[in-house]
């Protein structure tokens, strides 16, 4: 692509949370086409706002860090923090979540003004938050891009069914989607040109649920080469570790984790899980020699738990590209993963780690036992992740979105 077609993009984006906007915020300034950024809050490190959260406890810094927006600048940031100081009330009061979030998402949207698509050539949404916009944004003849960052839920929830009878005492009561909330969704895929998913799993979702195969663009996400970096291993006189990282559910294939390792049962080796754990799921996890349950950790904490790692091990059911698998090949660490994931895109079986199939017990047991009982196979894997883990940087992530955006010009 030219510089030319590069520059004579002009990229509003739009999204009252946080996700992997801001990331992709910092990437379009990073190529010059950002023309602005809507979001609900965010600061910028040097602002009076960035200099006065530097001044609070540790603790609500890091509630606040995904807030901060470097690489953006102060012109082309515009925020609705009341909108969504609101919705965070609500949802503490106890209100029901789908609805406070579509309400706050319409909310978000209508407060854009027109002059900002106007002086735009593409404007970018997100998933379930620009809906509105998207109609707007053809109504003005302009170009919308609608980013997906999961898997297509109604596919999701065709496999619930199956995960309560083999698993139901890990069953959890989730709310039907609200019929506005699945709408939403056709008038965004309905309106956009393009719709970027960050995995070919999300994207077969998308196409078993009706979505036009033709507009969907894969572009996985990115991961900080630096926070995420391998570390000379000890000598193996401490046992072989595996770790989870993720909310302990049965999506995530936690049972299917507990049922391999209790019969696993190793002699030399353990396993972490790291994430968000109920009291209702802690009870359902029993004591097996090697299991420890870390329990819920900081964003800023989970490069050191990778690095006092071996081996990822991620037996989702149900997921689009999860970030903790870019990071852990980042940190070195190859990866056991389903096929019910982006992991297809990451690693090749045998080399990067192993993918098994989805629900397979016996699968994931093996291989993890291959790991046990081959430290030959985990060094030479732990170097070809790290290898790999370098063509997903964020500058990666950009540049595939350039490469898209200038086929809109």
């Amino acid at each position: 692509m030219s510089d030319i077609r590069v520059t004579s993009v002009k990229a509003l984006l739009a999204h009252p949370g946080t996700q992997y906007s801001f990331r992709l915020a910092r990437q379009l300034e990073r190529l010059g086409c950002l023309s602005r950024f809507w979001t609900g809050i965010a600061y910028l490190p040097n602002s009076p706002v960035g200099r006065c959260i530097k001044l609070l406890p540790a603790s609500l810094q890091r509630k606040l860090a995904n807030r901060e927006l470097d690489g953006v600048a102060k012109d082309r940031l515009r925020t609705r923090p009341l909108t969504e100081l609101r919705a965070l009330n609500r949802l503490r009061t106890g209100q029901e979540q789908q609805r406070v979030m579509l309400e706050r998402n319409a909310t978000f949207q209508r407060h854009i003004p027109d002059r900002e698509l106007d002086t735009s050539t593409v404007v970018i949404g997100f998933d379930t938050s620009s809906w509105l916009l998207a109609e707007r944004s053809v109504g003005l003849g302009r170009t919308f891009i609608l980013d997906r960052s999961i898997a297509h839920p109604t596919s999701f929830w065709r496999l619930l069914p199956d995960l309560r009878r083999r698993f139901p005492e890990w069953a959890e009561d989730l709310p039907k989607r609200l019929p506005e909330l699945l709408r939403a969704e056709d008038i965004e895929h309905c309106h956009a040109t393009w719709i970027v998913v960050p995995s070919s799993f999300a994207r077969k979702t998308l196409i078993e649920n009706g979505v036009a195969r033709d507009k969907i663009v894969v572009i996985p996400f990115g991961v900080d080469l630096n926070a995420f970096h391998p570390t000379p291993r000890p000598v193996m006189s401490r046992p072989l570790r595996f770790v989870f990282v993720g909310s302990l559910c049965a999506r995530k294939g936690l049972p299917l984790l507990v049922e391999a390792w209790r019969s696993l049962s190793p002699q030399t080796a353990e396993l972490w899980l790291v994430g968000p754990v109920s009291d209702r799921v802690a009870r359902l996890i029993p004591a097996i020699r090697g299991l420890r349950i870390i329990g819920k950790v900081s964003g800023s904490e989970v490069p050191d738990y990778l690095r006092q790692c071996d081996v990822l091990v991620f037996p989702s059911y149900f997921e689009g590209l999860a970030q903790v698998q870019l990071e852990a090949m980042a940190s070195g660490l190859p990866i056991i993963s389903t096929e019910a994931s982006g992991a297809s895109d990451l690693i090749v079986n045998g080399e990067e780690g192993f993918l098994i199939p989805s629900g397979d017990t016996e699968a994931l047991r093996d291989a993890m036992e291959q790991f046990i009982s081959s430290s030959a196979d985990l060094e030479m894997m732990s170097t070809a992740a790290r290898s790999t883990a370098e063509r997903f940087s964020w500058d990666h992530y950009g540049n595939r979105w350039m490469d898209l955006l200038g086929q809109t010009v």
